[in-house]
């Protein structure tokens, strides 16, 4: 709960009045204001808000999860979509044409208090054309641990194998690639396929929700329990998901960011090594999904 906040409303009678409570943030996903300086609440317009930086409630967790930002155009079997449009049986198209049978989608929402009480949960801006060959086609908002796909030659030469997956925010060293610090509000979605995909988001390729262990960790309990009633084999700890393309760990990320930037090359090339398989490569799983603290 926070205690201190205001709500600032017009009555009926055309009187302004400033009323001063606590806002609970239920389970549900609900938002309640009660006063705590003796005002009643009645019918009025609101005017404005205010709000305390500092709770009594448990702090919200880093988001450590794949998500993408309301309004992100996926392509889909039938054209871009809004993310927030797609549902469940909707097919969406992979990275290198497939048809993907969409089996989830889950959202969350963050305000400017989310943000100010942990600020990783601040989205990260891709702007046009930052990603190379003019990708994305718009601005791309993920979050920081959202991982896109890079292939270049780099990428090669350091890895043996044409194409990975790199978080968002350790891509913010390049140029048009930031957190945003002016995004007052988020709703997050996750895109939950049958196993880890690359899809297609304002036409750069990026990655579906990666259902590791951490990053089940870092769901809600109903989120978390909806994906284990879909994909029970998830609970199995003992099991590492393969990753749909090879994720260096987080060093070399840094390393190979450097490289680009040095080199002033784009991220995307579509460069793709000689004979080299582009989707899954037996044991490059050896890096688990979502470095805790790294990027939320």
């Amino acid at each position: 709960m926070y205690q201190g906040d205001t709500v600032t409303v017009r009555l009926a009678d055309g009187t302004i009045k400033t009323v001063t409570g606590t806002t609970f943030y239920l389970a549900d996903g609900r938002q309640v204001f009660t006063p705590i300086d003796g005002s009643s609440l009645h019918n009025a317009t609101l005017i404005s808000t205010s709000w305390v930086p500092n709770s009594t409630s448990v702090p919200y967790p880093s988001l450590d999860v794949t998500c993408f930002v309301a309004g992100t155009q996926i392509a889909t079997a039938e054209g871009d979509a809004p993310v927030e449009t797609i549902k469940p049986g909707d097919i969406v198209r992979g990275f290198e044409g497939e048809d993907l049978i969409l089996c989830k989608s889950l959202q969350r929402s963050f305000t400017a208090r989310d943000f100010a009480a942990n600020p990783k949960l601040r989205p990260v801006r891709i702007s046009a054309g930052a990603l190379g060959e003019g990708l994305p086609v718009r601005d791309l908002l993920v979050s920081r641990q959202h991982r896109m796909l890079v292939n270049s030659r780099i990428v090669h030469r350091m890895f043996g194998v044409s194409e990975v997956l790199i978080p968002a925010i350790k891509l913010t060293d390049l140029p048009g690639i930031f957190i945003d610090e002016t995004v007052e509000q988020v709703t997050y979605f996750h895109l939950l396929f049958d196993r880890h995909e690359v899809i297609i988001a304002e036409g750069a390729p990026t990655e579906s929700l990666f259902t590791g262990p951490e990053a089940l960790k870092s769901l809600s309990d109903e989120a978390r329990e909806e994906i284990l009633t879909i994909f029970p084999d998830c609970a199995d700890e003992t099991l590492t998901p393969e990753p749909a393309r090879f994720i260096p760990e987080g060093r070399l990320q840094k390393k190979l960011v450097a490289r680009h930037l040095k080199n002033q090359k784009s991220l995307c090339q579509g460069v793709a090594g000689a004979g080299e398989t582009r989707r899954r490569a037996p044991g490059q799983d050896q890096v688990s999904a979502h470095p805790v603290a790294a990027s939320g």
